[in-house]
């Protein structure tokens, strides 16, 4: 029956092919001795397959982690798989990084699987996951807010991971090793209460099994359908994305009236895809975030933001939102300029000072045309500050850069990505937007000096610019 079911599991969900090797994530536990021994009695069914088994010491427990490793080597021995192990400093890596420590020991596990993955040209990692291990997971997911995405909990299948016991119970596994004479290694943290997880096992689970004693079963439905269901939503998000918005090189840009078109489902997962591209995972995002960016986007309001997990931030403002991660999105540096030539400012600006008798690019908003004789050099490149004044071109009178950019429907959070010339007699151009009247050519009268801006900033305002200008 154990064997049965994971292997209808294997068949229905495509996780092994003859001749594929395996990299068997095996603890010692009773869940990932039930997977070793599982994977080396299918190998009946899948000709040719072959498992690595792979054990991680995290080194927390002392005596009984390095007890735990020699009890999985000599497992492996014994049924002629090679055997790969890693010692790590969990908790060093954890204070490095500002993680949890299951957060921790997640990212150093899945490193060094992929690591042998690689040098065994293996196909495929399998976990030990059961269907209680899934039950916690929705419940603790419920409990932090997630949404649909997130209540889907494990997936059987992701990429190169697979996971065989996901619909069996920790109870069946242990049964089948009973069957087999074979035994497990406790891990004396399972008791602990410091961990959501191990609360959610020994407390709240027992507690709903009181109302309902199918309960971890119930809650993996609800998992699979879930699953359905985002895999679907997803699709078609995925499909209206590219509509919607854009991956630039500081982050996803995007237009809010065409989001806000979209049904709530699709505008969540819009937003979920988004913060994936900048933050790399969903870790710890939450439904309250989603839903704190969907009254932001319904606001109206001209400059708004919401503070994100992972130092992302999302900004809205004149009909453009933007999810950005801020140590990507800086000022531009002062930068003196003192001679022609290209320079580059910063990553993501270049700029290209020339004398010249070529007007083809007059009127491009990424260049400007000066009398050579009214600029002297250096010309001071920075960003935006509060108290800044020109003359825009074709008026008298001087304006506040600020309220200049109201006018022009800037977003507040590209402001400081607007590069500001000027010399020692004031602003003489806002690049990409206008020059200073007071500095302007004759374009009858050369040469000139040309500036041209161009770099994926000058790229991100020109497309700010193009989508404000629609709302």
């Amino acid at each position: 029956m154990f064997l049965g079911k994971i292997r209808k599991t294997v068949d229905s969900f495509g996780m092994i092919a003859p001749g594929d090797v395996v990299v068997a994530g095996v603890s010692g536990g009773s869940d990932s001795m039930a997977l070793l021994f599982a994977l080396c009695d299918l190998r009946e069914f899948y000709p040719g397959t072959d498992v690595i088994v792979s054990h991680v010491n995290h080194g927390l427990r002392g005596a009984e982690s390095d007890e735990d490793a020699e009890f999985v080597r000599e497992a492996a021995r014994r049924l002629g798989f090679p055997f790969e192990c890693v010692q790590v400093d969990t908790e060093s890596f954890r204070k490095k990084h500002g993680l949890s420590l299951e957060d921790a020991a997640r990212e150093l596990r899945y490193g060094f699987f992929n690591d042998i993955l690689t040098k065994h040209s293996a196909q495929r990692i399998a976990t030990a996951h059961t269907l209680n291990d899934q039950a916690e997971t929705v419940i603790m997911r419920l409990i932090r807010g997630s949404g649909s995405q997130g209540l889907a909990g494990i997936r059987p299948s992701s990429g190169n991971i697979i996971r065989p016991l996901i619909n069996v119970t920790k109870h069946e596994a242990i049964e089948y090793l009973r069957s087999k004479g074979e035994p497990w290694r406790e891990d004396s943290t399972n008791s602990s209460d410091e961990f959501l997880r191990n609360r959610v096992r020994n407390e709240l689970i027992p507690l709903l099994e009181s109302y309902n004693p199918a309960v971890e079963q119930v809650l993996s439905r609800v998992a699979a359908v879930c699953a359905a269901e985002a895999d679907f939503i997803s699709a078609e998000a995925e499909k209206r994305f590219r509509k919607i918005a854009r991956v630039v090189a500081a982050g996803v840009l995007g237009d809010t009236e065409k989001l806000l078109r979209e049904p709530p489902a699709i505008r969540f997962s819009v937003m979920r895809k988004s913060i994936l591209a900048v933050k790399g995972d969903l870790n710890s995002v939450s439904a309250n975030h989603l839903f704190s960016i969907d009254e932001v986007l319904r606001s109206g309001e001209p400059s708004s933001e919401v503070n994100l997990p992972g130092r992302v931030v999302f900004h809205a403002g004149h009909g453009v939102f933007f999810f950005v991660r801020e140590e990507k999105f800086r000022e531009f540096p002062p930068t003196e300029i003192k001679s022609h030539g290209t320079h580059q400012v910063s990553q993501d600006l270049e700029v290209t000072v020339e004398l010249t008798d070529d007007v083809s690019l007059w009127g491009t908003a990424d260049v400007g045309y000066f009398s050579p004789e009214k600029i002297d050099f250096p010309v001071t490149l920075r960003s935006f500050s509060e108290g800044d004044r020109f003359v825009p071109l074709g008026m008298r009178g001087a304006k506040k850069l600020k309220d200049f950019f109201i006018d022009e429907k800037i977003p507040r959070f590209l402001r400081k990505k607007v590069p500001v010339f000027e010399t020692r007699d004031g602003i003489i151009w806002v690049g990409g937007l206008r020059m200073d009247n007071r500095f302007k050519a004759d374009e009858t009268k050369g040469p000139w000096l040309r500036l041209k801006i161009c770099g994926s900033s000058q790229k991100l305002l020109d497309l700010a610019i193009k989508n404000s200008r629609k709302s």
